[in-house]
């Protein structure tokens, strides 16, 4: 027979837990605010001391074919990425249409530009509630979404790494690390972040699936993929600017993976706005040099902002048009 004082314990506990959990994530969203106000004060900063150079530069030259494919590849990196959270749903035994399942995703995704960067998670968790998934499997699912990106950036990453060790020289923040360290230490991150998650979840039914090797394969499969095209639109916008600037694919793509996954994994930045161009200019700048950089950084984010609404709309009108259907 249970105690009659249980029902209050665990109610004790569960009202600490979620204390602790609110005090974490206002501290996380603390620390995120205020990376991207700096992050927003140093690029105002690099703007001003390179102003000359930037404003000399000749927009007429722009190649618009590539400028095109830029922004088109960019656009197919959305739905490879919008296929991550269907692969992870099913795995809890929810078979949706994959149409619909596009469509939340691609709908609930501008919510990114609010302020915090989770307004996204948010909207598609209360979309997917009406097709039967629960809140709690809409958040397990989005931190399977943070892991697999960042495991399918350090993959790509480590990639290109191997296929051109120069990609990194004279980056800042790898710089200072110790030569041979960098790896370690990221595997070591990735571990310790993986930890807590699984540590957070671990009474969870749905967490001893994140155990299987096989749960991650599609997440980051898919996001790898994603990181292909979304580097490669970066490459194609470098050179819809006429050639100006020379910058291998590679280290396109290279560069482009880690600064996505940075802005993703960092609330309190809308849609990473700041803390990605920042990433973007430490790593770009050896190569280009800085005024380069920020013309390729910003115009990019321009570029996808305008692909993101674009998308987004579509995928609204997308979806709307097949509720009648769902009704009936």
């Amino acid at each position: 027979m249970a105690s009659p004082s249980a029902p209050e314990i665990s109610g004790d506990l569960l009202a600490k837990t979620k204390d602790r959990a609110s005090v974490l994530r206002k501290s996380v969203y603390a620390v995120g605010s205020i990376f991207f106000v700096l992050a927003i004060f140093y690029i105002g900063a690099t703007i001003r001391d390179n102003w000359p150079a930037i404003s000399a530069h000749d927009w007429r030259a722009m190649n618009y074919s590539w400028l095109a494919l830029a922004a088109v590849t960019y656009g197919c990196s959305l739905v490879t990425t919008a296929m991550v959270w269907p692969c992870v749903i099913a795995k809890w035994g929810h078979r949706m249409k994959l149409r619909t399942a596009l469509a939340i995703g691609l709908v609930a995704q501008i919510g990114k530009y609010l302020p915090g960067n989770v307004a996204h998670y948010f909207g598609r968790a209360a979309l997917a509630k009406q097709h039967n998934v629960s809140f709690t499997q809409s958040g397990l699912s989005t931190i399977v979404e943070f892991g697999a990106a960042l495991s399918a950036a350090l993959l790509v990453a480590f990639t290109a790494t191997l296929l051109d060790r120069s990609i990194w020289v004279g980056t800042p923040f790898i710089s200072i690390l110790p030569q041979g360290a960098f790896w370690p230490f990221v595997i070591l991150a990735l571990a310790t972040i993986t930890g807590a998650a699984i540590f957070a979840f671990r009474r969870s039914p749905e967490i001893r699936g994140l155990l299987s090797i096989a749960f991650w394969i599609a997440p980051i499969g898919w996001l790898i993929v994603s990181f292909l095209l979304a580097g490669f639109s970066f490459y194609a916008l470098a050179i819809a600017f006429s050639g100006v600037w020379s910058i291998p694919v590679v280290p396109a793509i290279a560069v482009y993976a880690i600064a996505w996954a940075a802005g993703f994994l960092i609330p309190g930045a809308p849609a990473g706005l700041g803390v990605r161009e920042v990433i973007l200019l430490a790593l770009l700048t050896p190569i280009i040099g800085v005024a380069p950089a920020v013309i390729l950084s910003l115009f990019h984010r321009l570029l996808s902002a305008l692909v993101d609404l674009i998308v987004a709309g579509l995928a609204t009108i997308f979806f709307l048009k097949k509720e009648p259907d769902h009704a009936s």
